[in-house]
């Protein structure tokens, strides 16, 4: 075996020299056993081997062309058949620097290191991009043609989803304008984000375009625009899709004319010459007007981190690790399992959450150094969050690829001098004040006493703390505002001033509910009603609400100054607490440092992957993982797969599951017993449902069983499908709904009176019990304890108090037809005596719905038969055929041994029952043959007979009953077999 090895290295190709790995596997051996071969060999590891030949290349490469610069260095290199990334390259060329290995003719020491860093002025700009002669040479022609283009460049507006660098692209192309001369050097930059101010579009229209004095109320003296700011250079405006039509068609008449007005002008009267580019991560189709688009003549895609090739990547996450090991000024030590994972993780937010998923490593990494006085920084793989050790998982489909960059360690030397550059932090970078915020911590808490552990702890915590509130940032979706306008109701005067609230308050409250500003809005327009007809509202409770929202009242102490010093408007204590209060119920929980409920999706096929990417990217968070079940894939290897996810996500407050079907519904039960995890699964799979789930499972507040139950409040079908919590008891009391102002009790009374009207014969049905909020500061365990007394099915009012397992609805809703059918529903299943009745797997089989010897020739046409025979006897709505045949064509339902059980939710079934048929010949299904077909027409009552009988399917014993013809014995054999199998 030493002599195949030895022969094998000695005819490799020596520019790219066989790894340990690519060795062992033409050898079929282990890849310990090679690497112990090759040690006693004394032959070194392959990035040695090629390290020689390499540094010789370049030095050949520098002697033939004295200014050439890195990229065209990697270029060259990569032509003449190295597989070699930018970074390697950097590495090298500063050891032959160090070295003075590098002998040129009369050239000095400041000569050769201007030809090994090339700092030459040519083409600067774009040459700090990874990928500037690869996956994005293509855009950067495109950008420097745009820079480029008689007399002052073209507009450009720069699309991909977020993260993927098009802000950076833009600073590129400025620096370029200014290198090229088409800029003079001292032109304007001027960055505009139009996400920032998407609330308040005439703010956003004065901050872009500037206003004159009476344009808008508070406008008191004329201001200038960032247009008239970029005069002469370039406006960057991100987000651009969040720019209102009006703000478009004063661009287009910008580009069109050379010419701007300022809000509040009626004619275009500044002269304006600016090259415009934009930035979107949305459809420019569905988002700008076509009059617009059609002014903006170069459209530049970034394409997504997962579209450009490993090499870059490769360079992208070494460049990152030297600008925080520049940072902290220490070397880094990267294990090659966490160089592995960040080259193949799932990075849904690009290039920028690349780098901040780098930051959060290195900044537990600088924790441990400083506890356990460490010479560098040391990264392994317990210091990356766990999604993106999720990448692992995808080695051994790529090995080959990933170990031509990772063959080992890699160590980040701080000195290093690769393309750094000092730029904006934008929303994926923290502060460089991170690392010293750290470093003092540490030693305040040492000078204290404290142990290391206490320290490791303390800081820990503190850690996680910030680096979860700038990771917040990042995770916010750009999702469209859709509450109504109320300014008809309360007048432009009212909501600007609400505006100008809530951004006070926002700079003392953390996450506002996006629909404060209308329930404040209303509020503050009765608030000064009263004032001007000399009442003030009654507030007992004022020392309470100071006691118990200190924060929250000392914020609305803040916005009563404001409103006096600039509308002359003075609000007395008792308005004050009422504001306190809003803010209070409007302010989110800061949940950085909660741990979460872990969520697992499972489905045969391709399904969870796909819908995990979409709920993910839904709700802007990475939270839930995956498991696809590959359908010719033995239980017993998903069980061992499954479990290895499970203890990774559980932080101590258990796991849910959510199944497709079959096997996959015991499998918690399984692994909860082995591992001690507390688990509930979900018997159903959709897209809407995992959004339901995930994103309660990340609120700190909420237990796993009351996830559950909430589930099956919004989702009916889902009840009684959930492994470990299918107990719930009958409520035989009756049902109240609770109304709730925070006015007071008068005001509670109405929304009373409002849903009596909009719904006939509520009253019949459930008591309605209203309640003033200014009468219970602490509302929350007021109604906690009114629950507990009696059946509260929901909560209608003016703000949501976020009691969990009651669902609330706001006065829009109670508008809303649709709203008010969900409280229906909510009335109609909570009556006395609407018990959910357990079936029985008895009550669900009857001889006259089994067919024997069936005659058909496809799965559509044994569908129809067994769907028309179920709704003919009452058991299922006329839509239930083509949602099982839409479902099955989706998600195909055939088992092994030609056994096939179609099934959708139970959304159309009347009454439980299940179909079964025999063929006389079998069909073919999706990819196999089927004759045995149990057609599942279930709801959420019948779990427990379902869950028994599907356990009985995949046994020998079942599949007899293709060989019987007696319909009275097919009944009884499968009732008998079941008992018995349980």
């Amino acid at each position: 075996m030493r002599q195949r090895i030895k022969n094998l290295i000695e005819n490799e190709d020596k520019k790219n020299p066989l790894t340990d790995e690519a060795i062992s596997s033409r050898l079929n051996i282990r890849r310990e056993d090679v690497t112990f071969l090759r040690n006693e060999l004394k032959i070194e590891d392959s990035r040695q081997r090629r390290k020689v030949v390499l540094i010789k290349a370049i030095k050949d490469i520098l002697k033939e062309e004295k200014t050439i610069n890195k990229n065209d260095i990697t270029r060259r290199l990569n032509s003449i058949g190295f597989t070699v990334s930018r970074f390697t390259v950097i590495q090298y060329l500063k050891e032959i620097q160090d070295s003075g290995d590098l002998k040129l003719d009369k050239e000095s020491d400041d000569k050769k290191e201007k030809i090994i860093n090339n700092r030459e002025n040519k083409d600067i700009a774009f040459d700090k991009l990874i990928g500037s002669s690869g996956s994005l040479s293509t855009i950067i022609k495109l950008a420097k043609a745009a820079i480029l283009y008689p007399p002052h460049g073209l507009h450009t507006i720069i699309m991909g989803p977020t993260g993927v660098g098009k802000s950076e692209l833009a600073e590129c192309m400025y620096k370029f304008a200014v290198e090229s001369s088409r800029f003079p050097k001292n032109a304007p930059f001027i960055v505009f984000n139009a996400a920032d101010y998407s609330e308040n579009p005439q703010l956003l229209l004065s901050q872009l375009f500037g206003h004159v004095k009476g344009a808008f109320t508070g406008a008191d003296e004329n201001k200038e625009g960032l247009v008239s700011k970029a005069d002469g250079g370039i406006l960057f405006i991100d987000e651009i899709h969040r720019l209102p039509h009006e703000g478009q068609e004063i661009l287009f008449q910008l580009i069109d004319k050379g010419m701007v007005r300022k809000l509040g002008e009626t004619r275009l009267t500044h002269k304006i010459d600016v090259m415009i580019i934009s930035a979107t991560s949305e459809p420019i189709d569905s988002h700008l007007l076509n009059t617009f688009k059609r002014r903006i003549p170069v459209t530049i895609e970034i394409p997504e981190l997962v579209a450009r090739p490993l090499n870059e990547r490769f360079d992208i996450i070494n460049n990152f690790f030297l600008i925080e090991a520049q940072r902290m000024g220490a070397n880094i030590h990267i294990k090659s399992d966490v160089l592995k994972a960040l080259m193949l993780y799932d990075c849904i937010g690009n290039v920028g959450q690349l780098r901040s998923d780098i930051q959060v490593a290195c900044a537990r990494g600088l924790l441990n150094q400083l506890t356990n006085k460490l010479k560098e920084v040391n990264i392994s793989i317990s210091d990356v969050p766990g999604y993106v050790k999720q990448g692992l998982i995808k080695i051994r489909n790529c090995r080959g690829k990933i170990e031509n960059y990772v063959d080992g360690d890699l160590i980040i030397d701080s000195n290093l001098q690769g393309e750094i550059e000092k730029k904006n932090e934008d929303i994926y970078t923290f502060p460089d004040e991170i690392y010293k915020l750290t470093e003092r911590r540490h030693i305040d808490l040492l000078e204290q006493g404290l142990d290391f552990d206490v320290i490791n702890r303390i800081i820990g915590g503190e850690l996680e703390s910030c680096i979860q509130k700038y990771i917040k940032q990042v995770k916010k979706v750009s999702i469209s505002n859709n509450l109504p306008d109320i300014s008809p109701i309360v007048g432009k005067y009212i909501v600007e001033l609400t505006y100008e609230v809530i951004k006070i308050a926002s700079q003392y409250l953390s996450s506002l509910e996006p629909n404060l500003h209308l329930c404040l809005a209303v509020h503050l327009k009765a608030a000064f009603e009263r004032l001007k007809e000399g009442k003030v509202i009654s507030n007992a409770h004022l020392k309470e609400i100071i006691g118990n929202y200190p924060v929250e009242y000392s914020v609305a102490e803040k916005v009563a100054q404001y409103l006096k010093e600039r509308y002359n408007i003075n609000l007395p204590k008792e308005e004050i607490g009422i504001i306190a209060i809003y803010f209070k119920m409007s302010s989110r929980r800061d949940m950085s440092e909660q741990k979460k409920i872990g969520v697992l999706l499972m489905a045969h096929g391709r399904v969870a992957s796909s819908v995990c990417e979409v709920t993910n990217k839904l709700l802007g968070i990475n939270h839930a993982r995956y498991l696809d079940m590959p359908f010719e894939k033995k239980p017993e290897e998903m069980i061992e797969e499954a479990t290895t996810i499970i203890k990774d996500i559980d932080e101590g407050r258990g796991v849910i599951i959510l199944v497709d079907m079959g096997s996959l519904s015991y499998f918690g039960d399984i692994i909860s017993g082995k591992t001690g995890i507390n688990i509930r699964t979900i018997s159903r799979f959709d897209t809407l449902l995992s959004i339901e789930v995930i994103r309660r499972a990340v609120l700190p507040d909420l237990t796993i069983d009351e996830i559950v139950d909430e589930v099956k409040g919004i989702e009916p079908q889902v009840k009684e499908k959930v492994s470990k919590c299918n107990n719930t008891k009958v409520d035989f009391r009756k049902p109240i709904i609770l109304t709730l102002c925070i006015t007071g009790l008068g005001g509670a009374c109405k929304i009373k009176k409002i849903l009596e009207e909009n719904i006939k014969s509520i009253t019949e049905k459930v008591d309605i019990e209203p309640i003033g909020m200014i009468e219970y500061p602490s509302l929350d365990l007021e109604i906690k304890q009114i629950s507990n007394d009696k059946n509260v099915i929901a909560i209608v009012g003016t703000i949501d108090p976020q009691i969990a397992n009651i669902p609330f609805f706001s006065l829009v809703d109670i508008n809303d037809k649709a709203k008010l059918n969900q409280i229906n529903n909510l009335i109609d299943t909570n009556q006395i005596g609407e018990t959910n009745k357990k079936y029985e797997l008895s009550d669900l089989i009857h001889k006259e719905d089994i067919f024997v010897d069936l005659q058909v020739k496809s799965k559509e046409e044994v569908l129809k038969y067994m769907s028309k025979k179920l709704r003919e006897k009452g058991y299922v709505t006329k839509n239930f055929y083509k949602k099982v045949v839409e479902r099955d064509n989706l998600f195909p339902t055939e088992l092994s041994d030609e056994i096939a059980i179609p099934h959708t939710d139970g959304i159309d079934v009347i009454r439980p029952a299940i179909s079964i048929a025999i063929l006389k010949k079998p069909i073919v299904w999706s990819k196999s043959k089927v004759k045995i077909i149990l057609l599942l027409a279930v709801d959420q009552k019948c779990f427990n007979p379902l869950s028994t009988l599907l356990s009985f399917i995949e046994t020998d014993e079942f599949k007899k009953i293709k060989n019987i013809k007696d319909r009275d014995f097919i009944r009884e054999m499968i009732l008998d077999g079941v008992n018995e199998n349980n």
